[in-house]
C-alpha cells in the first residue's frame, strides 16, 4: 500500500475542477485516473507534474506508473459537485500541536473529505471563548491558536473541517436567564441531558436567533467552514414554556432551516437512531447523518434503519455513525467488528464514521473516549478502509437485485460456496448483494461467517469462506469484461477474473469463481462498449 506518497493531491474536488499533482515519485512514467467502473482518464505529464483537466463525479483511484508499467503510487480522492457532500467522515477531538501531525496523517490517508470536530467550544451557551486557554464543557483543556492551527490544515488537505455544535444544548446560566427558552417534560420539570446541559426548545425563534449568532460567530472568528447539528433522541413528548405540546421533528425542521437561510456552510443533522423518522435533510450542501444505537445492534438492521431515516425522500449521502464498544482483551476481533461494519455500510451505499483523530476508531458516544490503533491494527484498517473507497460506487451505479438473485430457483445470479449466502448481513453467512443494470453486474462478497450474532456490538472472528462460485445468466458473453478485486491481493485492484461457462435455468451463463482473501471481494461485469467517454481497463 502506497501511503502519503502523492503529497499534493487533495481529498476532494468539485466537479470541472483541474486535477494537478507535482512532487511524483522519482520514475513516474504515466498517471491516469481510473473510476470504479474501470473507465480511464489520462493524465498530461510535464516537468513532474500531472493534470487531469476533468474527472466525472465520483470516487476515482489516481495512479502513477514506471516505464514498465507497474504501479508506483496509487491514491484515491473524490469529486462533487458540491464540497462536503457524500462524505469520506471522520473525526478529531485532539487539538493542541504535539497531536497535530498524527492527527493529520491519520485523516489524510483515510482521504477525509469532511472531519467532524468534537467538543472545540467554551461552553453550550457560549461558545467562543474569550481566552486563548480555555476548557471545554468538560474541563479539557484547550488552546485556540493550537484549535485554529488544526482547522487551516484540515482545510488544506481538502476536507470541510465541520464544527460540532449541538441544536438544543444551553448551560444552567442560558436556561435561567432565558426559562421562556426551555422544553419540559411532560411532568413540567425542564428537559435536561442529566446534569451536563439543559435543552431547549430548537423552534423558538429567539433562541435559533441567538444560537446561529452564539455558533456561527464562533465558526467564522476560528475558521471553521461546516456544521454539525447534534440531537440528543429526544424529547418525545415535550411541552414549551407555555406548557403546551411540542412536535419537536417539526421544531427541529424549523431549527434547519433558520440555520441553512442564516449559514452557508456545508450541514449534517444528527437524526439519532434515526429520529425524526424521514427526516427532510439541511438544504444543500449537506448529508444525511444518523447515529446508530440499539436496538438496531445488528448489521442486518442497518439497511432499515437508513431506510426509516429517508422516508420517502431522497436518500442523500447517507453517514451512520457507529461507535463498536467491542475493544477488550481480543483486539484481533474488536477490529475486525470495526472493519466489518464499515464494509456492511459501504455495501449498503452508504458511509461510516468510525475512524479518526489519531489513530483512532470510535467506541463511545463522547468522542474523547476512543480506541487507539497499534500501527499493525492501523495497517489493517485502512487496507479495509481503501478497498471501500475503491468500491464504494458500485454499489450505487445500478439497481440492487439482490433480494430475487439469490436463492431463487429463476435466478439470473446466485453464489454459492460451502457454507450460507444471505442476500442481509447475518453473522455466520457470506454476505451477497447483486447490483445490476443494461450495462453493468457488480456482485459483493463480505465474510461475516465469524460472527456468531452479526452484531456491530460483539467481537468477530475471520470468516470461513475461502472460495465462492458465482453464476451469472449472461448472453453475447464475449462483449462483457469480468473482473475482480479481492482485498488483501494486489492492493485490492480490479483484475481479469477467470470465466467458465455454464448453463442457468434461462440460458447460458458464466461462472467466475471468486476468492475471499482477506474477507471482501467484488466481481464486475461491464459491457464494453465502443466510443464511451475514458476507456476501460484492469488492474
Amino acid at each position: 500500500m502506497f501511503e502519503g506518497v502523492l503529497a499534493d493531491l487533495c481529498s476532494a474536488y468539485l466537479l470541472g475542477e483541474p486535477i494537478v499533482v507535482g512532487d511524483l515519485p522519482v520514475g513516474a512514467a504515466s498517471v491516469r485516473v481510473r473510476s470504479a467502473l474501470g473507465a480511464l482518464y489520462e493524465a498530461s505529464l510535464v516537468e513532474g507534474t500531472a493534470s487531469v483537466l476533468a474527472a466525472p463525479e465520483g470516487t476515482h483511484a489516481l495512479e502513477v506508473r514506471d516505464a514498465s508499467g507497474t504501479v508506483i503510487a496509487e491514491e484515491f480522492f473524490g469529486v462533487r459537485k458540491r464540497r462536503g457532500e457524500d462524505p469520506v467522515l471522520g473525526f478529531v477531538t485532539s487539538f493542541d500541536d504535539a497531536s497535530r501531525d498524527g492527527v493529520l496523517a491519520w485523516l489524510r490517508d483515510l482521504r477525509c473529505t469532511v472531519v467532524q470536530v468534537y467538543d472545540w467550544m467554551d461552553s453550550y451557551s457560549r461558545a467562543l471563548s474569550t481566552s486563548e486557554h480555555y476548557e471545554d464543557p468538560l474541563g479539557r483543556p484547550i488552546d485556540r491558536a493550537a484549535l485554529v492551527r488544526l482547522i487551516t490544515e484540515i482545510k488544506e488537505v481538502g476536507a470541510v473541517a465541520q464544527a460540532y455544535a449541538p441544536v438544543i444544548a444551553a448551560g444552567q446560566d442560558l436556561a435561567t436567564e432565558h426559562e421562556e427558552w426551555r422544553l419540559l417534560r411532560n411532568d413540567t420539570s425542564p428537559e435536561s441531558l442529566g446534569d451536563l446541559l439543559e435543552i431547549m426548545d430548537p423552534g423558538n425563534p429567539e433562541f435559533q436567533s441567538y444560537w446561529i449568532d452564539n455558533y456561527g460567530g464562533a465558526v467564522d472568528a476560528l475558521g471553521f467552514d461546516g456544521f454539525h447539528l447534534d440531537t440528543y433522541g429526544y424529547p418525545r413528548d415535550a411541552r414549551n414554556a407555555h406548557g403546551e405540546i411540542v412536535d419537536v421533528a417539526v421544531r427541529y425542521a424549523s431549527f434547519v432551516a433558520a440555520v441553512r437561510a442564516a449559514r452557508g456552510e456545508v450541514l449534517s443533522f444528527n437524526q439519532v437512531n434515526g429520529v425524526p423518522r424521514g427526516f427532510e435533510p439541511p438544504a444543500s450542501p449537506s448529508f444525511r447523518y444518523v447515529e446508530v444505537w440499539p436496538p438496531n445492534d445488528q448489521w442486518r438492521h442497518l439497511e432499515g434503519l437508513l431506510q426509516r431515516s429517508a422516508g420517502s425522500g431522497e436518500r442523500h449521502g447517507d453517514t451512520l455513525a457507529i461507535y463498536p464498544p467491542v475493544w477488550g482483551d481480543e483486539r484481533a476481533k474488536a477490529l475486525r467488528t470495526c472493519v466489518l461494519s464499515e464494509a456492511v455500510v459501504t455495501v449498503l451505499g452508504a458511509n461510516a464514521l468510525i475512524w479518526g483523530d489519531k489513530n483512532g476508531a470510535l467506541c463511545h458516544p463522547y468522542y474523547v473516549t476512543h480506541e487507539t490503533l497499534s500501527d499493525a491494527e492501523r495497517a489493517v484498517a485502512l487496507e479495509w478502509h481503501r478497498f471501500a473507497l475503491r468500491t464504494r460506487d458500485l454499489f450505487r451505479v445500478a439497481v440492487d437485485t439482490s433480494w430475487y438473485e439469490l436463492a431463487d430457483e429463476n435466478a439470473s445470479v446466485t453464489v454459492t460456496w460451502n457454507g450460507k449466502s444471505s442476500p442481509e448481513p447475518q453473522g455466520g453467512a457470506l454476505f451477497a448483494r447483486v447490483f445490476r443494470d443494461d450495462d453493468v453486474i457488480v456482485v459483493s462478497l463480505l465474510d461475516l461467517s465469524g460472527s456468531d450474532t452479526g452484531s456491530w456490538l460483539s467481537g468477530t472472528g475471520v470468516g470461513h469462506c475461502e472460495r465462492a462460485n458465482v453464476d451469472v445468466l449472461l448472453a453475447a458473453q464475449d462483449s462483457w469484461d469480468v473482473s475482480v478485486a479481492v482485498l488483501g491481493s494486489d492492493d485490492g485492484r480490479f483484475a481479469s477474473g477467470e470465466r467458465v461457462a455454464t448453463t442457468m435455468r434461462e440460458g447460458d451463463g458464466v461462472r467466475v469463481s471468486v476468492p475471499l482473501g482477506a474477507g471482501w471481494s467484488v466481481l464486475r461485469l461491464t459491457r464494453m462498449t465502443p466510443g464511451v467517454a475514458g476507456r476501460r481497463g484492469n488492474t
